[in-house]
């Protein structure tokens, strides 16, 4: 057998990111044997990103090419989106991409720099938002490609990793909602993979560290470090999910584990409540949150389809408007004015103080603590804060589909970043102060973008209280209609959240308001799963997972 560093004629060809080690290696390596021209595309940076690592005396790509294969190596970075765009145009033919590409820092809901942060979210989202805008108009133009993207499980169990978890639950968000918009011959799906690699035994030590060996279960949602497989366990999966004969898979995000595969299903909506021409939203809100959505966010399942459970409600009066509750003050970090007004009203009805907050204009952690202390310096300390800043601006008239869906991604790396800050500095006030305090984001999610922020929103929120010693209830709401309907009901469920002593139950849920309604999401889970012993899959698998995801 010989190798090439060139592709012959006609020979598929496929870029994996991430391709020096580790999965991206394993990928890489499986591809290559199944025929493809490789290009493992790595810079080969330190594990954090920061520091430029010598040339091994080995790359996946000579090894590959030893073998018999066709590879080349290319050191750009998912950063670099320019870069990619240039590498992606200049290779003959782009049948594939895999990106598994990233970087490991110290983040979690209360913890971590404001560079580590940025740094973690710039790689994992805007370097695979570079990865589909560079790839999607040439497989668009061609009717074929292959897109797998790289996830984990820190973004949809309830694991405490911050930025990376913010990060991962986007590019989750993105692939299913890429699914119904990918130009046709074109399938995106995402991977979360779990193996012994160096980022995640970097990640579980410092976990165990900080936490005196209890943390590392928190921050990885209860996942054992001896359970995992090898990178190499996970290369027949990652090489079946770019093939040829797999177009009917898409937008769908599985767990790969070497030895077992799992289907991990989209938020869905569990509750769905009226919430136009109801005579008394705040005895709806108190009601419907008692015995219809808490229960449903403990059990993440509806415990409807017996008796009604709120028959009378909305024609009930209540009593419950006017109402002093949980908190006495808030301050309102808010910035479309029918949100604020609103939320302003409906606590100001239970009375409630509030206090209008100026977002720091950059966005910054220091910005966010900043203003939050000139607040507390001004008026005396708050029981509650509420997030609401501006959206992703929708795309222009005319743009549709997989191009609509990258436009109103433009700015969500930006806008996690923001949401970021005001959390971390309600974190840091409520530790210092000693000081419960309840956080509630309401994010604009008109848009596509909107939608994977707010997703990353409720990824974070669901860490605040473990992570702050009970100290934070952090509350995510993701608005899906701004008109005037909608905004009565929002600003009422806010002030649920804050002022009911219930409302701690739906701490780290995902509440969703709509025109005329509001309710509840299930949190990602696995639907399903085939347990094969891996690594190499069984013929009978192809079929079995197409049941599984009912196609």
């Amino acid at each position: 057998m010989t190798g090439s560093d060139a592709p012959a004629a006609g020979q598929p060809v496929v870029v994996v990111t991430g391709g020096g080690g580790g999965i991206g290696a394993a990928i890489a390596t499986e591809v290559g044997r199944k025929g493809a021209f490789v290009v493992t595309m790595d810079p080969l940076v330190s594990l954090d990103g920061t520091e430029q690592l010598p040339a091994p005396a080995e790359t996946t790509a000579g090894r590959i090419i030893a073998a018999g294969g066709a590879a080349r190596a290319s050191g750009v970075s998912v950063t670099d989106g320019a870069a990619v765009r240039d590498l992606f145009e200049n290779l003959d033919r782009l049948d594939a991409v895999v990106n598994v590409a990233g970087i490991t820092r110290p983040t979690s809901f209360a913890k971590g720099t404001e560079q580590d942060w940025r740094g973690v979210l710039e790689v994992h989202l805007k370097g695979y938002l570079n990865i589909l805008a560079a790839a999607l108009p040439i497989m668009a133009e061609a009717r074929y490609g292959r897109v797998l993207g790289v996830t984990s499980g820190s973004g949809w169990r309830p694991a405490d990793t911050g930025a990376y978890g913010c990060a991962k639950r986007a590019v989750a968000s993105l692939t299913w909602q890429m699914g119904n918009e990918a130009p046709p011959g074109v399938t995106v799906n995402a991977v979360s993979p779990i193996a012994l690699t160096r980022m995640v035994t970097a990640a579980l030590g410092r976990a165990r560290s900080a936490g005196g060996g209890g943390g590392g279960a928190s921050a990885t949602g209860g996942l054992s470090l001896g359970s995992m497989p090898a990178p190499e366990d996970l290369g027949p999966l990652g090489a079946y999910l770019v093939g040829e004969d797999v177009g009917w898979c898409n937008g769908r995000v599985l767990f790969a584990g070497g030895s077992e595969v799992a289907l991990i299903d989209a938020p869905r909506l569990l509750e769905v409540i009226r919430s136009d021409d109801v005579r008394s939203l705040p005895h709806l809100f108190e009601a419907a949150a008692a015995a219809v959505l808490a229960p449903a966010e403990a059990t993440q399942a509806t415990n409807g389809g017996s008796n009604p459970r709120l028959a009378t409600i909305f024609d009930d009066p209540g009593t419950a408007e006017g109402r002093a509750g949980k908190v006495g003050s808030c301050f309102i970090v808010g910035e479309p004015p029918g949100v604020v007004a609103a939320v302003t009203a409906a606590l100001a009805a239970r009375g409630v103080t509030c206090t209008a907050v100026a977002a720091a204009p950059a966005g910054g952690f220091a910005g966010a603590a900043e203003a939050l202390a000139a607040a507390v310096n001004r008026v005396g300390a708050p029981d509650a804060v509420v997030v609401a800043l501006h959206g992703t601006p929708a795309a222009p008239g005319g743009v549709s589909g997989w191009e609509r869906l990258l436009a109103e991604h433009a700015e969500v790396v930006d806008h996690i970043h923001r949401d970021a800050g005001w959390a971390r500095a309600v974190a840091d006030y409520a530790t210092v102060a000693d000081r419960p305090l309840r956080l509630v984001t309401l994010t604009d999610a008109t848009t596509a973008g909107g939608r994977s922020r707010a997703q990353s929103v409720a990824q974070l929120a669901r860490a605040s209280r473990r992570a702050t010693g009970e100290r934070v209830a952090a509350f995510a709401v993701s608005m899906e209609a701004l008109g005037h309907d909608a905004l009565g009901p929002i600003g009422e469920l806010t002030a649920h959240l804050l002022c009911s002593p219930a409302g701690i139950d739906l701490a780290g849920a995902e509440l969703v308001t709509g025109a005329g309604w509001c309710g509840l999401r299930s949190h990602p889970h696995p639907s399903g799963s085939i347990v094969f012993g891996g690594p190499e899959l069984p013929e009978w698998f192809d079929a079995t997972l197409r049941a599984l995801v009912g196609r």
